[in-house]
């Protein structure tokens, strides 16, 4: 069976989001998690990869893994996603969670097609502001 690798795992991971499509696996690494259809997968990433793109600027930062910090991809996932949300339903809040990416990443496909007004979102990814971690 194929792997598809979700571009928005960070919020599922943690459980604070929801995806029809999600799948967790847990690898000795640590817990991934897989789409289950190539298409959502496809669609997901394209977005993924131009919300990074519109935000990337306003951090500073080039599309580099070796010297991007991890939070400013965990920025774009959340704060993407809500904004999206935000934008969608036309509300001035940000919500705290997304019931179900794909519905949202579906939705926004619907309305906008290709052309998701990625620079309308970049206040939402630099204002998100991740949970503080639990002492172990």
């Amino acid at each position: 069976m194929e792997e598809y690798k979700c571009p928005f795992s960070a919020p599922l991971i943690t459980h604070q989001f929801g995806c029809a499509h999600a799948q967790e696996v847990v690898h000795r690494g640590g817990t991934e998690i897989n789409c289950t259809a190539a298409a959502a997968q496809s669609r997901c990433d394209q977005l993924f990869q131009h919300m990074k793109l519109a935000a990337l600027p306003a951090f500073g930062v080039e599309d580099d893994l070796l010297s991007m910090p991890h939070s400013v991809l965990v920025k774009v996932q959340y704060g993407g996603l809500l904004g999206l949300q935000r934008l969608l339903r036309a509300e001035p809040q940000v919500g705290e969670r997304v019931d179900d990416i794909h519905a949202l990443v579906a939705e926004a496909s619907l309305r906008f097609g290709d052309a998701v007004p990625c620079g309308s979102l970049v206040d939402d990814i630099t204002a998100f502001k991740p949970r503080a971690r639990r002492g172990r």
